[in-house]
Formats: structure tokens, sequence, C-alpha cells
């Protein structure tokens, strides 16, 4: 392929918009059609790109000579518009999480393969050299046997001040374990291996019966049987914190502000480690991987196998959440 790839996004909320920006700054990559429902919307966003605007995604794929789509709506919408994206062909990223339920995860999953199609999810901290290092630390044997993990998720207010729109403060949609989680579940996947059930409970506002979750407080069991506790706790007079550590037998590791690596050796100090590749930000190692595996070439991306694996952790949560009781995750 000679001619820059040709990109259409729909969905153009905040985190639309931020990738988009990320699109239309690669040399090799031609933004050549967007979809809102909003029409204005679309069409302010299309002028200064040179694209042309739809408010209807169906119109869009028969309308537009696109390689690959962006599908960047509220996630009830994911499966629906990607398994039309896939129907025509398109290579696809969409965002997290992958889809509303397990069950339409596996159903775009199978529809990606059956396409044979570049399939991706968006999650920026893949690949991040912060997490890369995190990863060795886990793996080279310095911390001994692993005996726990914690998860902490802090955030002073929810939805943060540049989220709002009418669901990600919503129960059927939104909330911190939905939006946030998938970022954290996919490190520990990677780095710890597979969860095989979850308990979990959550606290939601009394006064509103379709708000999301302000607290939430759960067990991640892995292979083995070493747990992963997972605390989460929104609308405190507290700086934002999203953490992980990991302790095992003869050290600890950790990642503190998302991806900044952190260890210690026996009881030392957990210090920051030293990083040795230069940090890109998450899009621009997207959008290039992407580039290139539309053209032929290598590219590391997150694929929907293992949006499959993180959206059953998450609908284990939820059924956990409901019931009670520890809940068996489904084998992807």
């Amino acid at each position: 392929m000679t001619r820059a790839v040709q990109v259409g996004v729909i969905g153009l909320g905040a985190i639309g918009q931020s990738l988009l920006k990320v699109f239309t700054a690669h040399p090799d990559v031609q933004v050549a059609a967007v979809c809102d429902v909003n029409a204005d919307l679309a069409a302010q966003t299309a002028g200064p790109l040179g694209a042309s605007a739809w408010t209807d995604d169906r119109e869009l794929l028969n309308g537009a000579d696109l390689d690959l789509v962006y599908v960047a709506v509220p996630p009830q919408h994911h499966a629906s518009i990607a398994l039309e994206v896939l129907r025509a062909g398109r290579h696809l990223l969409c965002e997290k999480p992958l889809a509303l339920t397990l069950n339409e995860a596996q159903t775009m999953h199978r529809a990606a393969q059956a396409a044979g199609v570049i399939h991706a999810l968006n999650l920026p901290l893949h690949a991040d050299p912060g997490i890369d290092t995190f990863h060795r630390l886990v793996r080279d044997g310095s911390l001994g046997a692993v005996r726990r993990a914690e998860l902490n998720l802090v955030f002073p207010q929810w939805p943060r001040p540049w989220q709002h729109n009418p669901w990600i403060g919503g129960r059927a949609q939104g909330g911190p374990i939905r939006e946030v989680g998938p970022h954290l579940f996919h490190v520990i996947l990677t780095a710890l291996g597979p969860v095989t059930r979850v308990w979990a409970n959550a606290a939601y506002p009394a006064e509103d019966a379709a708000a999301c979750e302000t607290a939430a407080l759960g067990l991640l069991e892995l292979e083995g049987g070493v747990q992963v506790v997972v605390s989460c706790l929104t609308n405190v007079p507290r700086p934002e914190q999203v953490s992980l550590t990991v302790y095992g037998t003869a050290g600890t590791a950790g990642l503190v502000n998302w991806a900044v690596p952190v260890a210690a050796v026996g009881a030392g100090p957990l210090e920051a480690v030293p990083v040795d590749t230069p940090r890109t930000a998450g899009g621009t190692r997207l959008v290039g991987a992407l580039v290139s595996r539309v053209r032929g070439g290598p590219g590391d991306l997150v694929d929907f196998g293992m949006g499959v694996r993180i959206q059953a952790v998450l609908e284990a949560w939820e059924r956990s959440t409901a019931s009670g009781t520890w809940v068996d995750t489904v084998p992807a």
C-alpha cells in the first residue's frame, strides 16, 4: 500500500477527538470520514480535515472508501457498530471495554477472526516502557514467589472533569471499574496470568438508582490461588491514585501514577526503577502499529482475544456484585 491509510472515526466525544488528533498527525494517515449523531459536531470536525461528515455509521460504511474504522462510541453501541464494520470488511479499532457484555465481546471476536481483518482495542498503557519494565520486574525472579497483589483506584471526582457525558457516570455503561479497570486488568492478565474467579462488592448512591458505583472492593483470584485485592473509591478529597503493587517473598514491584515502575528488595523502601526506552504517547504507539499492520508490516496491538479476557473479568465482577458470591470467569 502506497497511499495514505484511509481512516474513518465513528464517535466524536472526548476520547474519539483525542485519538483523532493522533491520526491526523500521522504522515501516512488520511482521516477521510467522521461520524457522530450530532450533525453539527460531525460537520465542524470534518471541515478542517477535508473529510466527509456522517450521522449514520451504516451510511458511512457504504459511502466512504476506508481502510480502517475507529469505533469510539459508548460501550452499549460497540457490538452493533463493530459488527457492521466487520461485515464491510474494514480493519477495526474499538474503544475499551470491548463491549457491554461478555457474549457481545465473544461475538465480536469471532466475527473479526472470520473477517480476516486487523482488530485492536485502544489500551494506551500497552507497550508503555514503564509497563514493560514492570513486567520484567515481575518475571525476572527477583520478587521470589508472588504472594499477593493490590490494585488501588482513587478519584477525587467521578466523572473526572474532562469526562462529563450522559453515560460515564451511569450504572448501565459507566463507572470507574468498567472505565479504568480494563487498563489495569490488562496489565494484571499479562504480568500475572489468567483470572479464574472474582468476588466483588460495590456501593452506590442511595439517592440515584441510575448512578455508577462510588466505592468498590473485590478480589481477583489467579491460577494457583494468588489473589489481587482491588480497592476503588471516588469523590474523596485526595489526589487521583492509580497504583498496582505485587508482593513477593523476596521483594516488591509496582506501578504508581498509572505507569511509573517502582521496586524494593527485601524490606527496603520502594524506589523508582529507571526506564531505558524513551516514552512516547500511547496513542502515537497505537496509531503507528495500526498503520504498519494495515500495510502488511509488524505492529504490537491488543487484539479482541484479550478484549474478551478483560470482558470476562468485568462480567464476573458485575455478577459477583449482584450475587455477593464468588463467580468463575468464563474461559475466553
